[in-house]
């Protein structure tokens, strides 16, 4: 009996140690993810860049209709423009070049002046105060007669960037 008594205490013991024993936890559970909607994000396009053409600048090329000169008569007297120079034509073959049309009477430069069908030829005499092209480059031009009663002077070819410069452009008739 004391074997069973034993037994009854140890089963006691057991069943008040599984009593009071703390309840055992159930293990973690598995972690969830809330699932997030996919959205209307795009990528954004691939910028191609396109060269763009350069604005042409405007030429002296009048819009109004035009004769070209063929003789020196066609051009001789007085043209001025403000913004360049004025040149003075005379019956001699000669062209003077003044900053107004008050200083064409002292010249900052005297050119020889004729004409090869419509081609204006311009070759230097003498320069004062001014780059010199040399007395061998010759300078060719267009001399054109605008309906409008101006000339333009259009370059055709002229190695003489200073002459160049005085000489291109649209001229008025000093009266």
């Amino acid at each position: 009996m004391k074997v069973f008594l034993v037994s009854l205490s140890v089963i006691t013991l057991l069943a008040v140690t599984t009593a009071c024993a703390p309840a055992s936890t159930p293990p973690p559970a598995e972690p969830t993810f809330t699932q997030i909607p996919p959205t209307n994000t795009s990528i954004p396009p691939t910028v191609t860049l396109t060269p763009v053409p350069p604005t042409p600048r405007p030429t002296s090329t009048p819009t109004e209709a035009f004769t070209l000169a063929r003789s020196a008569d066609e051009i001789i007297g007085t043209w001025f423009n403000p913004a360049i120079v004025t040149h003075r034509f005379n019956k001699d073959g000669t062209v003077q070049h003044a900053n107004t049309p008050d200083s064409i009477d002292q010249p900052f430069a005297i050119n020889e002046f004729w004409f090869e069908g419509t081609k204006l030829f311009i070759k230097e005499i003498s320069v004062s105060g001014v780059p010199s092209c040399g007395k061998v480059i010759v300078g060719i031009y267009e001399a054109r007669m605008l309906a409008s009663g101006r000339l333009q002077l259009r370059v055709i070819e002229d190695k003489c960037k200073p002459r160049k410069g005085d000489t291109e452009g649209i001229f008025e008739p000093v009266r």
